[in-house]
């Protein structure tokens, strides 16, 4: 079993991260609760340098020295000077960007450098942990409660693990890829991923990424703007998810069929009666925002529905492949079949007037966009 520090005081987290900056690398992890919440709860932070190995109880030093009992930690994560060793990030780079307030820098991903580095797409913590040591995890507390307190020591010891192999197995696998001439992708890569998860599409925006609007002719789609733009505020405001507020085809179903009263609202298919008795009128109100609205929106086509679709799709995912060889990384790791669609939908049916509040799209940013960006959008333009 791993040795670590349960911290639960501020005098701890100062003399940690004061420990830390003498390290030129961090391994991090977070644990967090996001079931009934539209906003993560942060329930544990992982931290290990050199032989340091910590587990930074957010609830309890929240609960005795809120707000700022957290912001040595937030500051240590932002130090340009010390890299920051993640595996598969993803959520982990949103709820630090929540807390910390900007996007980290110097992140390494190391499910990224693991694909980069040949060992396949996705490789799961335990997986990578097996490769590199032979050690097996135990993976029977990853369902835990993370707010729950006290937490038990088997999942203590579960969380500790997390970081504990992570920090050892970091520069063996950076030497694989500076061998390999790739560490340059994986830090691009790993940036690109922190940065997607910082990024909002602008609510006015949100009905253009939401799946069947197709199913909307331009009026329905001017309701369902609105509609979309109605649920996400109330998610945020009450701090629950979308789907909690309204499902997805709940929206669409209120957007063909705009109904105009609490009576029609009760006809409509899983909108619940809470929903319905506390906030029908907003949402009644939304309806009829749509409904009045003077400037509607082009309607959307479903994309494989598009002229000439299959043709652009094949053109794109050749080019991919011969970039794929250029680099010599699997085609996979350079587009999705929902990154190369991400291309044809921001190129065909964002509103040029949109671009300008919208993320692009992957292969038109970073490392990807620096080789494809051009070549791609002149190779749209002409198949289109």
């Amino acid at each position: 079993m791993p040795s670590y520090t349960l911290i639960t005081t501020p005098a701890e987290l100062q003399a940690f991260c004061q420990r830390a900056r003498q390290a030129s690398y961090l391994a991090v992890d977070t644990e967090f609760v996001r079931t009934r919440t539209y906003y993560a709860r942060l329930g544990l932070v992982q931290l290990r340098a050199g032989a340091d190995v910590v587990l930074v109880d957010p609830v309890a030093l929240s609960a005795e020295h809120f707000p700022d009992a957290l912001q040595p930690m937030w500051e240590l994560l932002k130090d340009p000077d010390l890299t920051v060793v993640i595996h598969a990030g993803g959520e982990d780079y949103e709820i630090l960007t929540q807390h910390m307030g900007q996007i980290p820098e110097g992140i390494f991903d190391t499910q990224i450098g693991a694909a980069f580095a040949g060992y396949g797409d996705a490789l799961g913590y335990a997986a990578l942990v097996n490769e590199f040591t032979g050690v097996v995890i135990d993976k029977s507390q990853s369902r835990t409660d993370w707010m729950q307190r006290p937490l038990a020591a088997e999942q203590l010891d579960y969380a500790a693990a997390d970081v504990q192999y992570l920090y050892d197995i970091y520069p063996k696998l950076l030497a694989e890829l500076d061998a390999a001439g790739k560490t340059h992708l994986v830090l691009a890569e790993s940036a690109e991923q922190v940065r997607k998860r910082a990024v909002t599409i602008p609510d006015d925006y949100l009905y253009l990424y939401f799946g069947n609007a197709w199913q909307c002719n331009a009026a329905q789609l001017a309701v369902l703007r609105e509609l979309l733009i109605w649920r996400q505020q109330r998610a945020r405001a009450a701090d629950i998810p979308l789907g909690f507020v309204a499902k997805d085809h709940t929206m669409l179903e209120l957007a063909r069929r705009t109904p105009a009263s609490a009576q029609e609202l009760r006809g409509i298919t899983d909108l619940s009666p809470v929903t319905v008795r506390y906030a029908g009128d907003e949402l009644l109100a939304a309806i009829k925002r749509g409904q009045q609205t003077t400037e509607l929106p082009e309607p959307l086509t479903r994309l494989t529905d598009l002229p000439d679709y299959k043709l652009t799709f094949n053109a794109i995912k050749q080019r991919v492949q011969e970039l794929a060889v250029e680099l010599e990384v699997p085609a996979s790791l350079i587009a999705s079949r929902r990154q190369i669609n991400d291309v044809i939908h921001w190129c065909v049916q964002v509103p040029a007037a949109a671009k300008a509040y919208l993320p692009p799209p992957d292969l038109f940013v970073s490392w990807r966009g620096d080789k494809l960006r051009t070549e791609l959008e002149a190779l749209i333009k002409r198949e289109t």
